[in-house]
């Protein structure tokens, strides 16, 4: 049965009609980033509710701890989604069991290790991320760490079987699997922070929660609908299969990885200015990836359909498909873009009720709005690259945005112009990135697929 079910699988991905496939490949992947987006802003919306601007802000520090555990759990996810798609596609479905159990016992060793070297050192980690600029913030930022640090294995494990589902055209079981944890964590919020009254440490139980249901269920999913197994007999250290996981996760992990260490470098550097401006910050950047969010799920529906098509030699598919996904994924960012522009004091109204902290958040979120409309072609070139295996121009393209250049021009910028170099350094990367991509996506992508399409 599972035979039939992945042959079915491998038929629709290479065969169907492209648009209405894409469509149904990633709407699951767009309902799931909107829920993750709007996830990300529940801790900030109802610890704003207390009106205790050091919270606030705490809850943008953790979010930055949270970020990296999040990149080593894609990383892993991606390295092996990656690879079992390309397995499916080439009809090798053993291989594709293998490397799904490896990866998932990859992600709890590594998720246990790291839960345990955070409690050793938590209190450097606290003031890594910034929360040494007060006590009040110290404090708060403890407590929202110490259970956060519990969630760490569970996290990386979700965060494997969900991409794995995902990149292989389970886009509705890997969906499931999030949504629910992510709505229950929702659910909970409100009664842990409000109600109980624990404030940031209720936050991070309604996370611990949630993470736990959803990674539960995900596992239920594995092995059906003609999905991967996870099978503890096949758990072997394998050099071959952990090499194929860091490098074919290793552009979503520096992506990822220097997005939290560029948004640490920040929050350092708002702190210069108080807790107020870090948490502008922390709610502008929210809202922000509401908007990325779009792009993201609907970039996610063209991976599987990429990855597979590329394993199975049909490479005209691949080159038609981005050009559907680039051009939808431009008219999502235009409308968000539109949104946010005309909605600023309203959005960040949402998330409190300070007027310093709703100045630097509507600043920033009014100065990324300039490049916002443009970022589909490099958030896209870049899982197109990783999708056929193209790691090295893959991680060059994905840590442009938010490592290249977001670095070293927040740092000029800041220099140069205080306050309003912090608030307009993200668009200036942005458009180095975006013009960076443009010119190596389109060399790779004409040498691997063009021409191969050329020669089919």
């Amino acid at each position: 049965m599972k035979d039939k079910d992945s042959g079915e699988k491998y038929r629709r991905i290479t065969e169907d009609k492209l648009y209405p496939l894409l469509w149904r490949m990633a709407v699951p992947s767009m309902i799931g980033m909107m829920v993750s987006a709007v996830y990300s802003l529940t801790d900030t919306y109802f610890i704003g509710k207390l009106n205790r601007t050091e919270l606030t802000a705490s809850v943008g520090l953790v979010f930055a701890f949270i970020a990296i555990v999040q990149a080593v759990g894609f990383w892993f996810g991606y390295g092996a989604g990656n690879f079992v798609s390309r397995q499916i596609g080439a009809r090798k479905i053993n291989e594709a069991d293998k490397m799904t159990s490896i990866a998932s016992a990859l992600a709890v060793v590594t998720g246990i290790a790291a839960m345990m070297l955070g409690f050793v050192f938590i209190r450097p980690l606290a003031i890594l991320l910034g929360a040494g600029t007060s006590s009040s913030l110290m404090d708060t930022t403890l407590s929202y760490l110490r259970i956060t640090l519990i969630t760490v294995p569970v996290m990386l494990l979700a965060n494997v079987l969900y991409n794995v589902l995902r990149l292989q055209g389970a886009a509705k079981d890997s969906m499931l699997g999030m949504l629910v944890g992510m709505l229950i964590n929702m659910l909970l919020d409100p009664v842990f922070i409000l109600i109980f009254k624990m404030e940031v440490a209720g936050a991070a139980i309604a996370s611990l929660c949630g993470q736990m249901c959803g990674t539960v269920l995900l596992i239920t999913r594995m092995g059906k609908n003609g999905n991967t197994a996870v099978r503890l007999s096949m758990v072997k250290p394998q050099l071959s299969y952990i090499k194929e996981i860091l490098a074919g996760g290793a552009p979503n992990f520096c992506r990822q990885g220097i997005s939290s260490i560029s948004a640490i470098i920040l929050n350092n550097m708002a702190g210069k200015y108080g807790d107020a401006v870090i948490a502008g910050m922390s709610i502008a950047t929210r809202i922000v990836q509401m908007g990325y969010a779009l792009v993201i799920g609907f970039g996610q529906g063209f991976q599987p359909i990429c990855a597979i098509n590329y394993g199975a030699g049909k490479y005209e598919r691949i080159k038609k498909c981005f050009r559907q996904t680039w051009f939808t994924a431009t008219f999502f960012l235009i409308v968000a873009t539109a949104v946010f522009a005309l909605w600023t004091d309203t959005l960040c109204g949402m998330f409190s009720a300070d007027e310093t902290v709703l100045g630097c958040a509507g600043d920033i979120l009014r100065a990324q709005c300039i490049s916002l409309p443009f970022m589909a072609y490099y958030i896209l070139i870049g899982m197109q690259l990783q999708n056929i295996g193209r790691f090295g121009a893959a991680t060059c393209v994905t840590i442009a945005q938010n490592g290249t250049f977001l670095i070293p021009i927040a740092l000029i910028m800041t220099i140069a112009g205080g306050y309003a170099g912090l608030v307009w350094c993200r668009s200036a990367s942005d458009i180095c990135a975006l013009l960076f991509s443009i010119v190596l996506g389109s060399r790779i992508s004409g040498k691997y697929i063009n021409k191969k399409a050329g020669m089919a």
